[in-house]
């Protein structure tokens, strides 16, 4: 070896080897490993907690449509109009994830990763368990904001009128089509919480972006879609049934399959070799 050839590989002092280590992007394990852990907290809280962290929620979601109709209200009817309404969206989201609340979609990954590695029965029915806790006060939370608004439309008629035509306009589709929008918003979410995972920092900045693009391509989140299902519900535009039918159920359908099947799944299987090898010592 030429001394040349030794002085490019003469070992670094702490301070390089720090700087090394602070421009090197996080690994999909680390990632993975962050995600699980917080995962696996969220698993082990008591119901109490969850049903009010999820109810919370329910109702901080239904900000994107009470923003979202507050643009609309005073905005001219213009083409560019959806481009700066559709930022109102990104509202109850970010209450909801900066503010650590219990958000079911954000659990079709976060809890899911600890189950993945466990295997176990009784991880699979901790999941079983959040998923039921949280969604289900996701959707209370969500249908009392709707009522609420429906209730105070004689406040500021032009504003229920905005908030009317946004939520007729996100659950007029059928059921197919909501499924598939679904599957958006679902894969959307989950991209968003590992997106987030590799960073300490800009979390607004990503929830603001990638809610952005599910409300401008009218993708269809089941807590945020239920605010508006209520509203319309209530208006005499959508019976009950059909709006949990064509509606609520299709978009939690897709939200799972877009989240956990489509993201989650395929995450996984892209690190699962990587952390039999690195924990058997192989290679």
């Amino acid at each position: 070896m030429t001394q040349t050839d030794e002085r490019s590989h003469a070992p670094l002092g702490p301070r390089e080897q720090e700087e090394i280590e602070s421009k090197t992007p996080i690994s999909p394990p680390a990632v993975f490993e962050v995600i699980r852990r917080a995962g696996r907290r969220e698993l082990m809280r008591p119901a109490s907690a969850l049903l009010a962290a999820g109810l919370v929620a329910g109702v901080a979601l239904g900000f994107s449509l009470l923003t979202e109709a507050l643009l609309r209200a005073h905005l001219p009817a213009a083409d560019w109009r959806p481009l700066v309404e559709n930022l109102g969206y990104t509202v109850g989201f970010v209450i909801v994830i900066m503010g650590r609340l219990q958000l079911f979609t954000e659990n079709t990954i976060t809890a899911v990763m600890p189950v993945l590695e466990a295997r176990l029965a009784r991880a699979l029915r901790r999941l079983l368990r959040l998923w039921a806790l949280v969604l289900f006060a996701n959707l209370v939370g969500a249908a009392a904001f709707g009522t609420a608004l429906w209730a105070a439309q004689t406040y500021d008629p032009a504003l229920w009128r905005a908030a009317e035509a946004i939520a007729h306009h996100a659950t007029g589709h059928g059921a197919a089509e909501s499924l598939f929008r679904g599957v958006g918003a679902g894969w959307l979410i989950a991209a968003l919480v590992w997106t987030m995972s590799t960073t300490e920092r800009g979390h607004l900045a990503l929830i603001v972006l990638f809610t952005y693009v599910i409300a401008l391509a009218g993708f269809t989140h089941v807590v945020a879609g239920t605010v508006e299902a209520t509203a319309v519900v209530l208006a005499g535009h959508m019976g009950p049934w059909a709006a949990l039918t064509d509606s609520i159920l299709p978009t939690l359908a897709g939200n799972i399959l877009g989240g956990t099947v489509l993201f989650t799944l395929l995450a996984w299987a892209q690190i699962r070799a990587e952390l039999h090898r690195r924990r058997t010592g192989e290679g």
